[in-house]
């Protein structure tokens, strides 16, 4: 199991401190504020103009077992705005799941697709992303119910309505069409991965001092 602690949570954080006028024009316009907040991040393009967002707002598990790691901003200049930021913190939890992937690719697993769920996989731009920078087809779950469908699997089960979890999730468990990835985009978010996963261990030994003070 790989866990970022800050997935959702970072995108939270950002709209409860930054998107005041997204979350009142949502209100107006009787949307979710995060559909706003995707459409002012789709202009942002790959790499958030050279900006990259480290998502350890509640330190970290996988793969830095740190409880000092903090969230960073790496880049972050006067060219950018809003837009770049918001991109930036979902490009990072991204890439943050992809280190949880990367482990269990070196212990033998392989993976062929991925389910997004919660409210993270409701949005368009950040299945894009995850299909691109795993370059993996990425499905929903027909329902958007995914803790409680798990919990009504393992009921179906305990009662004997199906013999194993296994095939009780082949049958209870419908996807919706799968978003392919776009080939150009995986290898332009590559180079911005690989400069990603070189800040936490030149951020380390600051983590531990700051941690101290």
């Amino acid at each position: 199991m790989g866990v970022t602690q800050g997935a959702g949570l970072s995108l939270k954080w950002f709209r409860d401190n930054f998107c005041t006028a997204e979350v009142e024009a949502a209100k107006l316009m009787g949307v979710d504020p995060y559909y706003l907040m995707d459409r002012e991040a789709e202009r942002s393009p790959i790499g958030a103009n050279r900006l990259l967002y480290l998502p350890y707002l509640m330190g970290e598990r996988t793969p830095h077992l740190n409880a000092d790691a903090r969230g960073v901003f790496f880049g972050l200049s006067a060219i950018h705005t809003k837009a770049d930021l918001l991109r930036a913190v979902m490009e990072g939890v991204t890439f943050s799941l992809r280190d949880c992937v990367e482990i269990l690719k070196g212990m033998g697993v392989e993976t062929s697709d991925m389910l997004a769920t919660g409210g993270g996989g409701s949005s368009p731009l950040w299945r894009q992303m995850l299909a691109d920078v795993f370059g993996l087809p990425v499905k929903t779950v027909a329902s958007k119910e995914g803790p409680a469908l798990g919990v009504a699997i393992l009921a179906a089960v305990g009662v004997g309505l199906y013999p194993s979890v296994r095939e009780a999730c082949s049958v209870m468990i419908k996807t919706n069409p799968p978003q392919e990835a776009i080939a150009e985009n995986t290898p332009e978010y590559e180079k911005y991965y690989r400069l990603y996963t070189a800040l936490y261990p030149a951020l380390k030994d600051s983590y531990a001092e700051m941690a101290e003070l």
